[in-house]
């Protein structure tokens, strides 16, 4: 059978353009290399509004390793990224972002600027909040918010912390771009939004046109010259073949390109060297990785401050501030507050700031590490290359200091101290029995007298330094920016799209990859600047705009 679309990955992206592109009656084929989450069959820990399934290794890339750049030891640091029906929408932390406007008015391209993209924001939301011009309360993905009167002591305190510095309170950040505090637009109702619950569920996956194969790894794409025909597949340890008049790769940022370059779509020097048949010479796939590196400054709370187990949800309130370096750029920054930093005991009593760099400078790279499709690609987030990207981080955790030291926050907090993201940090957040009763063991400690839990901090968690005078010195904010700088999983840009003449430009502006016939990319790795925001809301808009487009073309 030739079907007349085949989308390689069931990410946010994939579930959206398999439910617009079979509306119409057209045939789709929808691979995804994970497993499926069929309604009614959705596990628990995808569902809970607490992101549990964030440490599910089932869910994920096995073994999948990163550099991060300029920070840290510079060596290879475990990188999530979601192999599952839904992709990172049933992993991660659901907040619903949109993003600055004037990021998108930057791509420059012709149906894609602010104006153009904000029906598809509306089409794909369905806000129990607000409504009017801004918002739609029909689209498939439901969206709400923790307004203050339920927030925990942290976010309230926080947020009378951050008015003092003239952060203004905002009660939807998706309307207003400006510097402000409030609460977190977020994909959920009673459960978590991801995208497979929102666009395949039962009525869409009834279609006698769509057919939805997961546990399907895609080796690489077939060609007839230029014409990209299908996909070379395997299936339960079979290997197979699928035709289609048009292949749309929807992987994310960095199986995307890696896709491409395995076919031979890429730097032809590169593929050259690896005896890759050279499809098409783009030199642009694979570069322009950006991310949004993330520092967390935490403490542990009081007991009457903690966040209510009836209140599931991670992140339910965030900031947006601009550092000052660049007038012209607006909240280049993010603050995430967490009001419990995990499952486990010790995360119920540790909360967090997150600073985010929103609007990165620095560009990494993904790069094939062998021609063999099982094997990861080499991925370099390169952060901090642009020195700008470290100064506004350092400015940030500044700012994160300044509103822990606020008397407020003071009130409902114990010591202060900044996290990372340790191997033995991330092996804890596993929900197994034995973690559990670990977790268990240390939140007791912490609990406990004012010397135990410090022993506890110092010597077993090994948060390092907690003396609140250093943690107010420039000094210390540079040294934690430098070795405690995390990659959040927003990778983007890798196979961007640019005006005619981009001789980096990846794709047109209607996804239609150069220099082939019958390819696609759709996902986050097609934005030429990443969001200013959480990337799964944008995702999911480039794929309803992508899937206009193609239904028109």
């Amino acid at each position: 059978m030739i079907w007349d679309y085949l989308i390689v990955g069931a990410g946010a992206a994939g579930c959206v353009l398999a439910n617009r592109l079979s509306a119409n009656g057209q045939t789709v084929l929808l691979l995804e290399a994970g497993r499926d989450t069929p309604p009614g069959a959705v596990p628990g820990d995808i569902e809970d509004l607490h992101p549990r399934s964030y440490a599910n290794t089932a869910y994920q890339w096995p073994d999948l390793k990163v550099k991060m750049g300029a920070i840290g030891n510079g060596g290879l640091t475990s990188y999530q990224q979601g192999r599952i029906m839904g992709g990172g929408s049933s992993l991660m932390g659901m907040v619903a972002l949109r993003g600055a406007p004037e990021v998108y008015d930057a791509w420059g391209l012709p149906g894609w600027s602010a104006a153009d993209v904000l029906p598809y924001f509306r089409k794909l939301e369905a806000d129990a909040d607000f409504d009017g011009v801004a918002h739609n309360q029909h689209g498939p993905v439901s969206i709400r918010r923790v307004f203050p009167e339920h927030w925990p002591a942290f976010n309230s305190a926080i947020l009378k912390a951050a008015n003092e510095q003239g952060i203004p309170y905002v009660a939807d950040m998706n309307t207003n771009f400006d510097d402000g505090c409030g609460p977190y637009p977020l994909s959920m109702n009673r459960v978590r939004a991801h995208a497979a619950a929102a666009y395949l569920d039962a009525p869409v996956r009834q279609r006698v046109n769509l057919k939805i194969e997961c546990d399907t790894t895609v080796e690489q794409l077939r060609f007839d010259g230029k014409r990209c025909t299908g996909v070379i597949a395997v299936h339960n340890g079979q290997r197979t073949q699928h035709e289609a008049r048009r292949v749309i790769v929807a992987c994310g940022g960095i199986h995307s390109p890696a896709v491409l370059l395995r076919s031979g779509i890429g730097p032809a020097a590169e593929l050259q060297l690896m005896d890759i048949p050279v499809i098409a010479d783009l030199p642009g796939v694979g570069r322009n990785l950006m991310n949004h590196a993330v520092v967390y400054l935490a403490a542990h709370l009081k007991p009457n401050a903690r966040q209510s187990h009836d209140l599931r949800a991670q992140f339910i309130t965030g900031l947006r501030f601009s550092s000052g370096l660049d007038d012209s750029v607006r909240a280049e920054m993010q603050m995430m507050v967490m009001n419990k930093s995990s499952w486990h005991g010790v995360g119920h009593g540790i909360a967090a700031l997150g600073v985010i760099l929103n609007h990165p400078l620095s560009r990494g790279s993904v790069k094939l590490a062998s021609p063999d499709p099982h094997t990861h690609p080499q991925i370099d987030f390169n952060f901090f290359s642009d020195a700008r990207d470290r100064r506004r981080m350092v400015l940030g955790m500044a700012r994160a200091a300044s509103l822990m030291a606020h008397p407020a926050v003071r009130a409902v907090r114990h010591e202060a101290f900044a996290q990372g993201y340790s191997e033995w940090v991330r092996r804890l957040n596993d929900p197994t029995p034995i973690n559990n009763a670990i977790s268990h063991t240390l939140a007791a400690a912490l609990d406990g007298p004012a010397w135990l839990r410090r022993l506890t901090l110092d010597h077993l968690i090994k948060v390092g330094n907690t003396d609140e005078a250093v943690m107010q010195t420039e000094a210390w904010h540079a040294a934690m920016v430098g070795e405690r700088t995390f990659s959040t999983y927003h990778p983007a840009g890798t196979c961007r799209m640019g005006a005619e003449g981009d001789a980096q430009a990846v794709q047109d502006a209607r996804c239609n990859v150069r220099d082939v016939e019958g390819l696609s990319v759709v996902d986050c790795s097609a934005m030429p600047i990443i969001s200013r925001c959480n990337t799964n809301v944008p995702t999911m808009m480039v794929a309803e705009r992508a899937a206009d487009f193609l239904l028109q073309a």
